[in-house]
């Protein structure tokens, strides 16, 4: 699909520690508690805007390996804002990692329950490399120093504009992840690591989605009941959403339709997928 919309919306994860979780999200990171109860908290860039990240309490720790997500990756509006974060990250002495992809420059952490997160702005789509389909996205060093230099301003929250930006998952075989990316959600294969990671997009996007097997090849299917990603919401236009809706009568997926407002789908690391349309 190069031409349809694709916007990420939101994830549903479940967690072990409230507390814990109330200071990464709040008190490190700035999400806004938009509406929370006993049972979860959903969380929005801002006050006001719609929750883009829920968090349901009480689950179990995980007790074995197992698929699920490796990261979800928030997009920045440009390198100044993602300075800002990185600033305060590094000030309150939160691990970070970093990577420059050539399409994009990203930082990495975990939240107290080893949850993942890339940190990411994007270069200049007119200025990524593409061959025959496949875009050059390297994993060089990020000149740390000249990164900060960009900082406009301290942190003081999410700036406008912020999404999520991709998804990246733990699979356990590349296989079942190609069927589902390719076959039944019609994406293109944009990028591998050897035989061990496999890239996913709609609109010649450098990548939505990436599933690798680096720590779960072969592993149980997400324990719902346990710590991790339960479930993730997509938003596509009518056109998309109907060509979907006929893929799932073809293709070998555990699939629902309610009235042609919304396909309900298990996806390969077990968890499900929402799909509504605009």
């Amino acid at each position: 699909m190069k031409t349809a919309r694709y916007d990420i919306q939101h994830l549903t994860i479940r967690v072990v520690d409230e507390k814990r979780t109330r200071v990464f999200y709040e008190k490190v990171l700035g999400l806004v508690d938009v509406a929370s109860d006993e049972t979860q908290i959903n969380y929005a860039f801002h006050a006001g805007e719609a929750p883009f990240l829920t968090m349901l309490l009480g689950g179990k720790p995980q007790t074995v390996a197992q698929t699920g997500l490796y990261h979800m990756a928030l997009l920045f509006p440009n390198a100044a804002e993602l300075a800002s974060i990185l600033h305060r990250l590094l000030t309150l002495q939160i691990p970070v990692g970093a990577g420059d992809h050539d399409v994009s420059e990203a930082i990495y952490i975990n939240d107290f329950e080893g949850n993942g997160i890339e940190l990411y702005h994007d270069r200049d789509a007119q200025n990524w490399k593409w061959q025959d389909g496949f875009v050059t996205m390297g994993t060089n060093e990020v000149d740390g120093d000249k990164l900060l230099a960009q900082k406009q301003h301290d942190w003081t929250g999410f700036p406008t504009g912020m999404k999520i930006g991709h998804l990246h998952f733990m699979g356990s075989h590349l296989v079942d992840a190609d069927k589902f990316f390719l076959k039944f959600l019609q994406m293109d294969l944009v990028s591998n690591v050897s035989t061990s990671a496999h890239f996913y997009s709609n609109n010649h996007y450098h990548h939505h989605h990436a599933v690798n097997l680096w720590q779960s090849e072969n592993s149980d299917l997400r324990h719902l009941d346990e710590a991790g990603l339960i479930d993730w919401r997509v938003v596509v236009d009518q056109a998309y959403f109907d060509l979907l809706a006929q893929r799932a009568q073809s293709e070998e997926v555990t699939v629902s339709v309610n009235n042609d407002k919304q396909i309900k789908v298990i996806d390969p690391m077990g968890t499900t997928l929402l799909i509504m349309h605009d």
